[in-house]
């Protein structure tokens, strides 16, 4: 039996893998060698500083004289969005492979989203089949102009948590939405349900053995929940697939999220560290 005060391997492997996470993204001021009493005159100018970088975020609000609608070409002038959600079911379930997903999806001209100038499709990124698999966000300048998943900062600091992990290599990373909308704007209800046959079906083909949610985005299209993801984290969710087989699903904060409310960096790798459990 150990000692009341011991240190287990597991418990001494996930700190360390936490303060080189921490110390990767110049959060090394959270630990120190000895105390910092910020109490004392001299260290209240450094809480103020971590006070005023940790302020609420705000989301810019796509410019009023853009109309998302304007932008859609004639050929959705008489857009039915129930015909085109049943005809995006259809195709996606008629997909047998990844890749003839993402061709299908190419090819669906009845997606509004397309036209509003994103690059391209956005794909995954990462391990095909991949024993883990993480969903974003909306889609951000780096991931439209790679058409790739999880680009830029928010991508390293993700790819950061991981590696610290050893899962790196064994994690498949998909958008929250397949093209970029108009200004970054958020997604819309139209958006999410327009994306979630394909993104769903994209699950059930990539087979992860767990899959986590980053953001409100991913929530929507998976979970078909409009809860936050404070609710919704920190607990493991159930998703029935198509055959009939279980998945469990855990929701953290997007990783964009945390470059701006650094002491959300806690909350999310506590998340990563329990959806995890079990893979590392």
């Amino acid at each position: 039996m150990p000692e009341p005060h011991a240190i287990t391997a597991q418990a001494m492997r996930e700190l360390e893998s936490y303060l080189s996470f921490l110390n990767d993204h110049a959060l090394d001021d959270i630990y120190d060698v000895e105390p910092i009493n910020r109490l004392l005159a001299e260290n209240k100018s450094r809480s103020a500083i971590l006070a005023a970088q940790n302020a609420p975020a705000t989301v810019t609000p796509l410019p009023g004289a853009v109309r998302v609608n304007a932008l859609r070409p004639e050929s959705l002038r008489h857009f039915d969005l129930d015909l085109a959600v049943a005809s995006a079911n259809a195709i996606a379930r008629s997909a047998a492979t990844v890749e003839a997903l993402y061709s299908a999806l190419e090819a669906f001209p009845d997606l509004p989203l397309r036209y509003e100038g994103g690059k391209g499709l956005i794909r995954g990124r990462g391990a095909q089949n991949g024993e883990l698999l993480i969903i974003g966000d909306v889609p951000d300048a780096d991931e439209d102009e790679a058409l790739s998943a999880f680009q830029g900062r928010p991508g390293r600091l993700c790819d950061a948590a991981l590696s610290a992990l050893g899962l790196n290599e064994r994690t498949l990373r998909l958008p929250g939405l397949f093209w970029r909308p108009a200004g970054g704007r958020p997604a819309t209800d139209e958006d999410i349900r327009l994306t979630a046959p394909f993104l769903r079906r994209l699950i059930e083909l990539s087979a992860p053995k767990v899959l986590i949610l980053c953001g409100a985005t991913a929530v929507r299209s998976v979970l078909d929940s409009n809860d936050s993801v404070q609710k919704l984290r920190g607990k493991a969710h159930d998703l029935t697939l198509s055959g009939g087989a279980s998945l469990r699903v855990f929701v953290t904060f997007p990783p964009a999220l945390l470059l701006r409310q650094p002491l959300a960096k806690k909350a999310f790798w506590s998340d990563i560290l329990l959806a995890t459990e079990g893979l590392a």
